[in-house]
């Protein structure tokens, strides 16, 4: 089974490729095109194969080694993420100025440099000149290294981080094995390329700060997400609700639990739930679902909730841990930040359940909140059809559970993504910066007023930032990022609530539907996601 991703794959390759074709590689070329030209027609065509296959194994060595030593420094997740993109913003500046390269090159400098190491290894076997290679690049890809490794730690050396070093260093071995394969007569056309190297180092420097802007601003995992829907008729025998249950793939960061789950082996019931702690949806769905295992767990039940990111926080083990114990989550929780047991299941919805028998045959599935009766009435067959003797308790869950959508307004986005339902005028709702003039928003809408910075999923307050939101529901959230406050009047009452964490924030909780309209003025710096409602 694939377990990659877009983002695993577009930052080894594009990482690769860029360190590939730097001018960088020029001080190696002479060694390349020597060690290719061996004697022997026979041993000249296998020769360069056998030097590319020993750098890719030299460079997958060096990268597993870095990433390991950096993990074992336990450093948060979203830490991590944010030095592996300034990282990359740096490799990007250093190929556009050459005094910021040769300061991030300085700490490799004492390593062997092609030189020394051509006479050596001249004549030895394919294979342990491209490890030797693997050591001479390390100068001028260096760098680069450091910010994949950093930028795509996951907190393990697993088959996510195994894919990247070696998407990474296939991306370095393509143009070299065409220099090599070349040989002399690409050799003649090394001039060309140097004489134009400015301008390659430019471009290399663009596409690299490009490529940390587009992992910064979710793009990647954007895509990610909306593959499943591209690769429908693959995925649809996986998604119904009958036949083999896929195998877990990807999953990080286990809690609640001494060891992984397996659905397919560990002769229970098992309820498997896709949530994101952010979403009020999943909220409203895990109160049911906590409650159905505190239920039935003694009766055969077992619960496996997949946390799927839907914003960048998300990601974080300490947050989603932290959401879970608020949220009263007791069974075994485990994170699919790469999406690649979300995409096993064809899945495309948060939340979402898919009901598994104690042999490991999907047996039933469900979208979205309510019809938790049903869902309660299908795990009691489950568990009597696995012990036909067990004595269930009173079920827990009515038909007068679920809860109408019409009810309250749809979810909310803000960012210029998917944002739907503004009453600003549609020309100024574009990313950037930009001052709002405040409007009275329409039943079921928002207006902003004040300075705000839009962009695809947040938009940021800047100076007299405001938000007029018109709604119908119980129960009112955003979802925020930074810090700072935000005050939040309703005509009768206003209040101050402080922002000291990434997530959800209730602006309104009652017990019944009401319509009313909500005024948030967002302190400068405040990160605004979205509206929930309940």
């Amino acid at each position: 089974m694939v377990s990659t991703t877009l983002t695993t794959l577009a930052v080894g390759l594009a990482g690769g490729l860029i360190t590939g074709i730097s001018p960088c590689i020029l001080p190696i070329l002479p060694l390349v095109l020597a060690v290719s030209g061996a004697p022997g027609e026979e041993r000249s065509r296998a020769r360069p194969w056998l030097i590319i296959a020993g750098l890719v194994t030299s460079f997958t060595a060096v990268t597993l080694f870095a990433t390991t030593a950096l993990n074992a420094l336990h450093l948060p997740g979203d830490l991590v993420w944010k030095v592996g993109l300034g990282l990359l913003v740096l490799v990007g500046l250093g190929m556009i100025f050459p005094k910021v390269q040769e300061l991030l090159e300085w700490p490799f400098l004492k390593l062997p440099k092609a030189g020394g190491l051509q006479a050596k290894v001249r004549d030895k076997g394919g294979f342990l000149v491209g490890l030797a290679l693997g050591v001479v690049f390390v100068p001028c890809a260096g760098p680069v290294l450091a910010a994949i490794s950093v930028a795509g730690a996951t907190g393990h050396v697993d088959a996510h981080i195994l894919v990247l070093c070696l998407s990474f260093a296939v991306g370095v071995a393509v143009p070299l094995l065409i220099f090599a394969l070349g040989g002399e007569q690409i050799g003649r056309r090394v001039s060309f390329f140097q004489s134009h190297q400015r301008g390659v180092r430019l471009t290399s420097g663009f596409l690299v700060i490009a490529m940390a802007g587009a992992i910064a601003t979710g793009a990647p995992a954007w895509l990610q997400q909306k593959l499943p829907s591209l690769s429908q008729p693959e995925v649809q025998a996986a998604s119904a609700s009958s036949g083999a249950v896929p195998e877990f793939a990807g999953l990080t960061g286990w809690f609640n639990t001494d060891t992984p789950v397996d659905p397919r082996t560990n002769g229970k019931v098992t309820l498997i739930d896709f949530w994101a702690y952010a979403c009020i949806n999943c909220q409203r769905n895990n109160v049911h679902i906590a409650k159905l295992y505190d239920t039935y767990k003694d009766y055969g039940l077992e619960v496996v909730g997949i946390h799927a990111p839907e914003y960048p926080f998300e990601r974080e083990s300490s947050n989603v841990r932290r959401a879970a114990a608020e949220q009263s989550i007791a069974y075994p929780v485990a994170q699919d930040n790469d999406f690649a047991t979300w995409r096993a299941f064809g899945n495309q919805y948060w939340p979402a359940h898919y009901l598994v028998d104690a042999q490991g045959q999907l047996r039933g599935s469900h979208a979205g909140e309510g019809d938790y009766a049903e869902t309660e009435h299908q795990i009691r067959s489950l568990l009597q059809e696995r012990d036909p003797q067990v004595r269930l308790p009173t079920p827990v869950e009515s038909t007068e559970a679920a809860v109408g959508a019409a009810d309250r307004n749809p979810e909310t986005y803000l960012g210029t993504d998917r944002a739907r339902y503004f009453d600003n005028p549609a020309a100024e709702y574009v990313d950037g910066t930009h001052s709002f003039t405040a409007v009275t928003p329409r039943q079921g809408r928002y207006a902003l007023g004040g300075e705000w910075t839009l962009a695809g999923q947040p938009i940021t307050a800047g100076r007299d930032a405001t938000v007029d939101l018109a709604y119908h529901a119980a129960w009112v959230q955003v979802v925020v990022a930074g810090r700072g406050t935000i005050t939040v009047s309703d005509g009768d009452t206003t209040q101050e609530i402080p922002v000291t964490e990434d997530g959800t924030i209730d602006l309104l909780r009652g017990d019944a539907a009401r319509e009313g309209t909500l005024h948030l003025a967002v302190t400068p710096g405040v990160e605004l996601f979205s509206f929930t409602f309940g």
